[in-house]
């Protein structure tokens, strides 16, 4: 069962933002140089993740490619 996103805390809503996915995404594009993308989930608790491989059924928001 998923957390209600009211009892979250601060420190989660940015953690669990898209502009963190965007972070980390970059900075292990910058270390790795492979494609990664950042992949919208329906768990609240990790709404974005970063993806080397997403699935056919994956939601992807971004893809980086060199």
């Amino acid at each position: 069962m998923f957390a209600q996103t009211d009892d979250l805390s601060p420190k989660r809503f940015l953690l669990c933002s898209r502009e963190n996915a965007n972070r980390v995404a970059s900075r292990l594009f910058d270390e790795r140089c492979e494609p990664l993308s950042i992949v919208r989930t329906v768990n609240p608790l990790q709404p974005f993740r970063v993806c080397s491989s997403p699935s056919a059924t994956d939601m992807v928001e971004v893809e980086m490619v060199s």
